[in-house]
């Protein structure tokens, strides 16, 4: 077996369950330091995989081939906490007839660096042998988002409690979960469109809409609407794309003419609001130009006509 297979570190560096040789063996090679014995000699941790298990797990098939391992990095790990443990040690244990879920909303922190074999189901991502990124962009002619799952799990199975009742009152917490739930869509159109599943696409967009509709969470760069445009875009569906991004400029432009006239330290504090609302701008300007150029002339004019009221304040952009 491979020196540092996980199911091996686990045992011997973590759990301390050793032969007498082996432990005779680990004092030399730490001159007899016991405190050594729990220092992991290695940042790359390896599980060999099953490929048959794989096969039989339902998980979607990230890349065309099933790698003979699966490689696990402990970089930038100073120290393996339990939950990391409790990580380490499901994967070990697994040999993939369970899922592995972590949900999409978690930091990194919460995973173990497992990030890089993730493929999305819906609002979690399932842990698979598969490398789907690395350093957060995706490997070439790996696929991280299932999207036949994430279809039926939105389409299907979700149930999104009343939200087209017109009135209704959504808190701050709520709202951002609507959001969560409206971006999901947009990520899932793309992706359809993506695969050329146009048709599904535009059930996706026209359900999202009715399940979640504006009039009770609004237009937000946020909630996915500048992809929700290009995704209408994309569908050749010209003005619900228009739509989606008037709506958008409106919100950032007013954001933007409320916050340049602030004072003092309010207006300090806002900077980095400001800026936000600008690049915004700029995402809309750019997929505006194909669909609207003289609309997008008039939004440049009024976008520098805000940058130089935040300028002479003394304002400075960050990006």
């Amino acid at each position: 077996e491979e020196p540092f297979e996980l199911s091996n570190v686990l045992k011997i560096w973590v759990r301390n369950q050793l032969t007498p040789q082996q432990r005779e063996a680990l004092k030399m090679l730490t001159n007899g330091n016991e405190e050594g014995m729990h220092i992991i000699p290695t940042d790359t941790l390896y599980v060999t995989i099953d490929k048959e298990a794989v096969k039989q797990s339902g998980m979607m098939m990230a890349t065309d081939t099933i790698p003979d391992r699966m490689v696990i990095s402990l970089k930038k790990k100073g120290v393996l906490y339990k939950g990391d443990l409790m990580m380490l040690e499901m994967v070990a244990q697994c040999n993939w007839k369970r899922p592995i879920y972590v949900a999409s909303t978690v930091g990194e922190d919460n995973y173990m660096n497992l990030g890089n074999n993730f493929v999305q189901e819906g609002l979690v991502n399932r842990i698979t042998p598969f490398t789907t990124t690395i350093d957060g962009r995706e490997v070439e002619g790996a696929r991280n988002f299932d999207t036949e799952r994430t279809y039926d799990i939105l389409m299907n199975k979700f149930k999104f409690g009343g939200l087209d009742k017109p009135g209704l009152y959504l808190d701050e917490t709520v709202m951002r979960m609507c959001y969560t739930h409206r971006r999901l869509f947009m990520q899932l159109a793309l992706r359809l469109i993506q695969e050329g599943k146009n048709d599904k696409a535009e059930k996706v967009l026209a359900y999202a809409n009715k399940q979640i509709p504006t009039y009770n969470v609004p237009v937000d760069y946020y909630g996915g609407s500048l992809d929700e445009a290009r995704a209408w875009a994309l569908l050749g569906k010209k003005e619900n794309a228009l739509k989606a991004l008037r709506e958008l400029w409106k919100n950032s432009e007013q954001h933007i003419n409320w916050y340049v006239h602030l004072e003092g330290n309010r207006f300090e504090g806002a900077e980095m609001d400001i800026n936000r609302n600008f690049y915004i701008m700029q995402q809309i300007n750019g997929l505006s130009e194909q669909l609207d150029p003289k609309w997008m002339e008039k939004n440049i004019q009024r976008m520098n006509e805000l940058a130089t009221q935040f300028l002479n304040k003394g304002g400075q952009f960050m990006f």
